[in-house]
């Protein structure tokens, strides 16, 4: 299936591909690609998730097909790849299936494995109907969350802009809950084995996010060595909206090495 994509930066500039994570789309690197001028990012909406198609079924390989289709119709056959969470297990999953699509690997606080409790707890949070009676009751109540205590109002006013106003008059992220709940179950099965994604790797992780534990950090620094670059910035799981310019510069400093 082609995916819905969206593109910011110069139609010139060197190509990047970011992925993100459930429920979210490609709209939610805007403020990234916003402090990297010089790249063109093109982010797609996974399936289930923004205007791309809601139809299962959902699992990896599905995600896979969907990105490889979508990658091969934009005429894009190699690019560094940047993951968020789910993003992230989907940007392994390329390297180990299709080595050869991936220049460089960019892993921002991703969700390579989730233990079964945590995947079954977040599958479950989403069975609920999440919706907001206006734009600015949203923006409001992701501040007051906690979910990103560092993201700037205007993190939240771009986040808002993907919210859609349904029948009843209601306003929620577009996104299929099922797709959600499905993609939380395949973050729960055994991810690739990290040796074979033995190309320079920058993984960015939040200093009070527990979605990366330092177990996992040090098997990754074991299998990958001098690959690995571990970057820790002062963030939740939303690094994006956490600490946008901090892990903008070390997206840049890394790409441009």
């Amino acid at each position: 299936m082609r995916l819905h994509v969206h593109e910011f930066g110069p139609g010139a500039g060197r190509t990047v591909v970011a992925v993100h994570g459930v429920t979210g789309s490609g709209l939610g690197f805007r403020r990234l690609a916003e402090r990297l001028p010089d790249f063109r990012f093109v982010c797609p909406d996974l399936r289930g998730h923004g205007a791309s198609a809601k139809d299962p079924p959902w699992d990896l390989s599905v995600h896979l097909g969907d990105l490889r289709e979508t990658l091969d119709g934009l005429g894009i056959s190699r690019a560094p790849y940047i993951g968020f969470s789910f993003g992230g297990r989907l940007g392994v999953e390329l390297v180990v299936a299709d080595r050869s699509r991936v220049e460089k690997l960019v892993l921002l606080d991703p969700a390579l494995h989730v233990g079964p409790k945590r995947a079954r707890e977040s599958a479950d949070a989403n069975l609920a109907d999440t919706s907001y009676a206006s734009v600015a009751e949203a923006i409001d109540q992701r501040m007051a969350s906690g979910f990103a205590p560092y993201a700037p109002r205007e993190h939240w006013e771009l986040w808002a802009e993907q919210l859609a106003q349904g029948d009843d008059g209601r306003w929620r992220l577009p996104f299929s809950r099922a797709a959600a709940i499905t993609m939380w179950s395949e973050m729960a099965t055994p991810p690739p084995l990290f040796e074979r994604c033995r190309l320079p790797t920058l993984l960015v992780v939040g200093a009070e996010s527990d979605l990366v534990p330092p177990k996992q950090i040090e098997s990754y620094k074991y299998a990958l060595g001098d690959f690995l670059e571990v970057k820790t910035v002062r963030a939740k799981h939303q690094v994006i909206g956490d600490a946008t310019d901090e892990v903008a510069a070390a997206v840049a400093a890394f790409l441009t090495r």
